[in-house]
């Protein structure tokens, strides 16, 4: 059994004909695929966007925020430094089995663990200021960054066709990249207004508690139409089990 996996997607798994079209579409149009606006709309790109957007802007936030805190709090810029750094290998780290994690259990379940893992890590900031608080912490929100981000990722393949990918995963990216921003450009202006601990015990905590909410009725609701958590349904509505 291999435990390092990317996740199992295969052109031909995704690609399927749906009766519904219109045979006077014509090629060009089986060329290019359906509307970007179409695609959008689909709850599996909405709920991949959703994931992706808010496992970006919580870690990002609460990341680029931390040697403010820390500083503020007593620690010197090295402490500071170093909580980094152990997030980062949090967030990293995991990439070895993630692939293998979605492939064993779907990448729905495993986006919504990573919002959890999220959370529990935001949560544990509300322990104290201590240097302990902070590491363990960011490298909690650093694993659950990674979770999330790849269930997303993978996720957001089951919502578009081969012809349909390019401006599929564009429109995804910059979806991504504006939370990225918008969290980096934002994270000093917040802690300082707000302070840390209502930063992350309040605004944080209830953004990615709301998402876990949102993403946790999503994944029941297909795990009631399929009965099988490694079954996604399809853009064109059709159950498909993902191969391990």
């Amino acid at each position: 059994m291999t435990i390092i996996q990317f996740p199992n997607i295969k052109k031909a798994d995704y690609t399927p004909v749906s009766t519904s079209l219109s045979k006077t579409t014509g090629s060009s149009s089986s060329k290019s695929g359906r509307s970007i606006f179409v695609i959008a709309r689909q709850r599996t790109f909405l709920i991949a966007a959703l994931g992706g957007f808010v496992s970006w802007s919580a870690m990002a936030i609460q990341m680029s925020a931390t040697p403010l805190a820390m500083t503020g709090a007593g620690h010197s810029f090295a402490q500071a430094t170093t909580a980094v750094e152990y997030h980062l290998l949090g967030m990293f780290v995991p990439s070895f089995f993630t692939g293998t994690l979605c492939n064993w259990f779907g990448s729905r379940l495993v986006m919504l663990i990573g919002l959890l893992t999220q959370l529990t890590g935001t949560l544990l900031f509300q322990r104290g200021f201590k240097t302990s608080h902070f590491n363990l912490g960011l490298i909690i929100v650093g694993v659950g960054w990674n979770l999330g981000y790849v269930g997303a990722s993978a996720l957001l393949t089951q919502s578009h066709r081969e012809e349909e990918k390019t401006k599929t995963h564009s429109l995804y990216e910059a979806i991504v990249m504006s939370s990225i921003s918008l969290s980096f450009f934002s994270s000093a202006f917040a802690e300082q207004y707000f302070g840390w601990m209502v930063l992350t015990g309040r605004l944080i905590s209830i953004y990615l508690g709301t998402s876990v909410l949102i993403l946790g009725v999503d994944t029941a609701f297909v795990f009631y139409k399929t009965k099988n958590l490694r079954t996604e349904i399809t853009i064109d509505n059709i159950e498909l089990e993902i191969p391990a």
